[in-house]
């Protein structure tokens, strides 16, 4: 999701909080998840939302947009709607910003809709992103010139243009998975506004590259309600940080292994230190950082960062050019290549969770998305010769990818290479890809009509049953 030319936004942000005064909510369902509200100024952009059930227009009401890098909107709304329950939130997730396209407009539209729609706390706004939309939902706090309070960004950073500075105008909470191949990014950026002494906070759950769990969702909203309290745009509620504490104090005071208790120890302190007592806990939290056992856990951190880097850089090197090669010297490097990659398979199939296994999960995984996104950028340049090898490297990651068996598919049947792009459809099929309808109307498939495997790999399909979601 490219965030860039985002800086006209500002103008037309404050333009339509002005002529936002006043308005009221259309008649709209609360206290369950909308999948679609279409823009009234835009019939083509439309955005999933959730109004709380205290929601009424005479109040005032925080609003958290969501953004999908693949545009589904419905997903982050879904994921926050406890916690917008909870705490009386407005969450929208935009159906139209996703991955490689210019979101500009987008964002505009959407803010503009919602501003004239809802009742809103303008000093409580906030945004969320997953990948690619936790890029444009740093992007848009950084350029919004503190219209935005704070960001929940889950496995995704700031954009490459970006630089936090101690004046950065918000504070960020960071999810990321243990096996999630932008891991180190978080964890570089949680340790960079540390040292810049911006309120942030990381939070790892058991898992990939993905949004967080709900019950993570819920922890991350409440974090921002602390923070909200801490700088003053919201009443103090000491009900809340009472309940919030010992939340908090309960966690830190169950976890069994030594680290574990030092990040709770450590989000406690943070979280709680100028609205309570926390001495006795900062006490506890450098006895725990003196350890043995935690030194060794922050260095093992650090080693398998690097080890990732190490390792994702060699499997690059290994890995054929970018433009296509003569075909028996095509078949050797992708020999090698698979070589590489099924080692990193063997140990990321391992039952037991390891430093290793995460380090072959990252490793495989950001490699696999670097070559799928190669490919989708030579689709426009109708390079399809040197797409279909970005993906074959792709598939020697992921050889039981349904999607992107396709996707090669679609690249050999588009170069004009009938026999391979049959095959790879088969092999697409033989792990769950059952889409007839998509075979028989993408216009990448043109080329196969005709061919008697095709129109059988059709009448198979529809025999077996429409694809998952159609």
């Amino acid at each position: 999701m490219k965030p860039s030319y985002l800086f006209p936004f500002i103008a037309l942000l404050f333009c339509a909080t002005a002529q936002a005064l006043g308005a009221t909510q259309d008649e709209l369902p609360t206290g369950r998840v909308v999948a679609r509200v279409v823009s009234r100024t835009d019939a083509t952009q439309s955005y999933a939302l959730y109004l709380p059930s205290s929601y009424a227009p005479e109040k005032k009401f925080p609003l958290l947009y969501a953004f999908d890098p693949g545009g589904r909107g419905v997903r982050p709304v879904e994921l926050f709607k406890d916690a917008a329950e909870q705490y009386g939130y407005i969450v929208v997730g935009s159906n139209n910003s996703r991955n490689g396209i210019g979101v500009t407009e987008i964002v505009q539209t959407l803010w503009a809709d919602t501003h004239a729609r809802f009742a809103l706390d303008e000093r409580r706004i906030y945004a969320a992103g997953f990948s690619g939309g936790a890029r444009v939902a740093t992007y848009l706090a950084y350029v919004a010139n503190g219209a935005i309070a704070g960001v929940i960004a889950c496995s995704g950073g700031f954009s490459a243009n970006m630089k936090p500075t101690r004046a950065l105008p918000f504070v960020l909470f960071g999810t990321t998975g243990t096996d999630d191949f932008n891991n180190p990014e978080l964890r570089q950026l949680n340790r960079t506004l540390d040292a810049l002494n911006i309120p942030n906070r990381l939070a790892v759950f058991a898992g990939g590259h993905d949004w967080p769990p709900r019950e993570l969702c819920v922890e991350a909203v409440a974090w921002l309600e602390l923070q909200a309290i801490r700088a003053g745009l919201r009443a103090r509620d000491e009900a809340l940080l009472e309940r919030l504490f010992r939340v908090n104090l309960d966690a830190a005071q169950a976890a069994q292994k030594p680290y574990d208790a030092y990040l709770a120890y450590d989000a406690l302190v943070r979280g709680f230190k100028g609205l309570r007592e926390v001495s006795e806990y900062e006490s506890k939290l450098r006895q725990l950082a003196a350890g043995k056992e935690v030194k060794a856990a922050l260095k093992q951190e650090r080693d398998e960062e690097a080890q990732q880097a190490a390792r994702a850089g060699e499997l690059l090197a290994h890995a054929p050019s970018a433009e296509p090669l003569p075909d028996e010297q095509q078949t050797q490097t992708l020999a090698a290549f698979r070589a590489d990659t099924a080692r990193l398979r063997q140990q990321a199939e391992d039952a037991t969770d390891s430093s290793a296994r995460r380090v072959a999960r990252r490793v495989l995984n950001g490699t696999f998305v670097q070559f799928y996104e190669r490919a989708a950028a030579l689709r426009p340049q109708k390079n399809y010769a040197a797409m279909a090898t970005q993906l074959e490297l792709a598939v020697a990651l992921k050889p039981d990818g349904a999607r992107v068996l396709t996707e090669l598919a679609a690249a050999y049947a588009l170069a004009g290479r009938k026999r391979p792009a049959l095959q790879a459809l088969q092999r697409a099929a033989d792990n769950g890809f059952n889409d007839a309808a998509l075979l028989e109307q993408s216009a990448d498939f043109v080329t196969l009509r005709q061919e008697a495997e095709f129109k059988q790999l059709i009448v198979d399909l529809k025999k077996s049953g429409p694809a998952p979601g159609h």
